[in-house]
């Protein structure tokens, strides 16, 4: 069985079945907690199959040399509440939660040549909150990039999703002995200018902001 993907960057993994003669077996296909609408289509066609979230579908069938099996898993934008994190918010698209793109300086502070240590800093603002339809808050963020994933995709400038999002400023959020200090309670009130910030997969952000207040939407 080949597989074809961009999982967990892209809404799809295709299956290919090689065999010298008619087989028959099950295959199990994994349906993610976070899914909704999941799809399952044989050779183009659609099985109309009970795909439920946290569940298996079981394919039970003779197959033949060539059989393609395509499990699409659309993913959606989510907006998560923390209530026990002062009502903080996280962003989450399908698998994978997102974090701030935040400008880096490498500062090289011990270590070897051949095995160097450093410490990372910010280059650009940190402290947002993200300012959220109160209605519909997933409604308020935007998929900007959706590409292939690159042979090491996990760093900042080769993220294969970027997400957009409004946010303004919070100045009372400050840094504290180098580390970002404690999350304000949300809604918080500032007077900063709405921005658009870039949201990145976690994974591939080394300086992590994933959890927000929320200010004002307007």
């Amino acid at each position: 069985i080949d597989e074809d993907t961009w999982y967990p960057f892209g809404d799809f993994i295709d299956l290919t079945i090689w065999t010298s003669k008619s087989v028959e077996f099950p295959l199990y296909l994994r349906v993610p907690e976070w899914s909704k609408n999941a799809k399952i289509l044989m050779n183009g066609e659609d099985l109309e199959a009970e795909a439920q979230a946290s569940s298996y579908v079981v394919l039970k069938r003779v197959w033949s040399n060539g059989d393609q099996v395509r499990l699409e898993l659309p993913q959606n934008i989510e907006v998560k509440t923390w209530s026990k994190l002062r009502n903080a918010v996280s962003v989450r698209r399908g698998p994978l939660w997102y974090s701030l793109k935040i400008g880096e300086r490498w500062n090289r502070y011990g270590g070897t040549d051949e095995w160097p240590a450093f410490e990372i800093l910010p280059t650009t603002s940190w402290n947002y909150g993200l300012a959220l339809n109160p209605a519909n808050p997933a409604s308020s963020i935007s998929l900007i990039t959706q590409k292939p994933p690159a042979y090491q995709p996990f760093t900042p400038e080769a993220a294969p999703i970027i997400l957009r999002a409004k946010a303004r400023r919070v100045p009372l959020w400050k840094e504290e002995k180098r580390m970002a200090g404690e999350l304000p309670a949300s809604p918080v009130q500032t007077n900063e200018s709405l921005e658009d910030i870039t949201l990145i997969p976690m994974g591939c952000a080394r300086l992590r902001i994933a959890s927000f207040p929320t200010v004002l939407f307007k």
